[in-house]
């Protein structure tokens, strides 16, 4: 039976990698670190399946002035939702200390509440899809002490989103690093037996169809700067992002044992968006052309940042995880021109994540040698 779902899950997790052709504790390192625990404990060290530390996710979200959270007056735009993940790996090659696998994300979000996160209400919507080749390095994994380098190479991003491919994405493709150091705090030890600092830093270049978001079917009539009515299909008024950049720092540590943990990631992500043209020149076929001029130096640069907090339980061989958390990503400024604060915005939101890895399940570390607790941002260390 657990050699069929194996075989099954195996089957799914690259089928979902072939068709979109786009956080986490220890990743290969920690299967690294189990067969040599398990070698120098006398026993047989067993090959990981390929497809290893795959996961499925079940994400609940609320924004926090749904729960009641907040400055007041409360947010006339609540929301609640349901996220889906599946993250499928494959490794093609692995030894000891160093691997080389593709990973991916597809999303799927369904919203309960009637925000402007969605067009309909109660809408099911494709979240932009991910694809990486991942080669990763542990250059120390002896006992509780690890250094481990993942790098996504390169990193695509495809706008399987329906705002995203409406507004003229068409990709994103770039690099992203993630460095891992775990360490011990109080070696054989029931309460916080270790922790664990990362690095994730990032760079993406957008492609894209227009300068600004356009959707060739919207046909607004707008007033120019002059009083003038003109017909245009521009979404918005910035620019979309050319340049996109991914700084964050995370801290973590085991609070019990294996089985509770908590961990927190903090970070900027500038972009750096497209030149607006000086000006541009419509002809239209009532009046003529109409030389339609920008403002000067318009801005270009633009920050989001991001907070995440949770704590995480762990049952069944760390096949199951059940995570209660905090997250803030939003724009550093505000639509009125002043700062937010990275610890809260109107975008914060609370959420109860569920996450499944199968091959645990399916094939589990032999008794000698338990896995170690995970590291931050397991899941998305080449993915967010």
């Amino acid at each position: 039976m657990r050699s069929m779902l194996g075989r099954a899950f195996g089957v799914l997790a690259f089928a979902g990698l072939l068709a979109v052709s786009p956080r986490a504790p220890a990743q290969t390192a920690t299967s690294d670190r189990v067969e040599q625990d398990a070698r120098a404990a006398g026993g047989e060290s067993k090959k990981p399946l390929p497809w290893h530390d795959s996961s499925l996710l079940w994400v609940q979200r609320a924004s926090t002035q749904t729960l009641g959270v907040g400055p007041r007056p409360l947010s006339p735009n609540p929301y609640y939702d349901w996220v889906f993940y599946l993250r499928p790996r494959y490794y093609f090659w692995e030894n000891d200390t160093s691997s080389l696998g593709v990973r991916g994300q597809l999303e799927l979000d369904h919203e309960f509440t009637n925000s402007d996160t969605t067009t309909e209400k109660h809408e099911t919507l494709l979240a932009d899809t991910v694809l990486a080749l991942v080669p990763e390095h542990a250059f120390v994994a002896q006992g509780e002490y690890l250094t481990l380098l993942s790098l996504s190479l390169p990193r695509v991003v495809l706008p399987t989103a329906k705002a995203s491919y409406n507004a003229g994405n068409l990709a994103q493709v770039g690099v992203r690093a993630f460095l891992l150091q775990d360490l011990p705090l109080r070696e054989n030890e029931s309460w916080f037996p270790r922790a664990r600092l990362a690095l994730r830093a990032g760079y993406s270049y957008q492609f894209a169809r227009y300068v600004v978001p356009e959707l060739s079917s919207l046909n607004q009539v707008r007033m120019d700067l002059e009083g003038h009515s003109v017909s245009n299909n521009q979404i918005a008024g910035a620019a979309l992002p050319e340049h996109l950049f991914v700084f964050h720092g995370l801290a973590g540590a085991d609070i019990w044992r294996n089985v509770v943990g908590f961990d927190a990631e903090f970070g900027l992500d500038p972009a750096i968006k497209f030149p607006l043209r000086e000006h541009t020149v419509l002809d239209f076929p009532l009046t003529g052309p109409y030389d339609v001029q920008t403002v000067d130096r318009p801005q270009r640069y633009g920050v989001l940042t991001l907070l995440d907090v949770y704590v995480e339980a762990r049952a069944l061989e760390n096949a199951f995880h059940v995570a209660l958390g905090y997250e803030n990503i939003t724009n550093q400024l505000a639509p009125a021109g002043n700062h937010r604060s990275p610890l809260w915005s109107p975008d914060a939101h609370f959420y109860l994540r569920l996450e499944f890895v199968p091959d645990l399940l399916v094939e589990p570390p032999a008794p000698t040698a338990p896995r170690a607790g995970p590291a931050p941002g397991r899941n998305v260390a080449s993915l967010r």
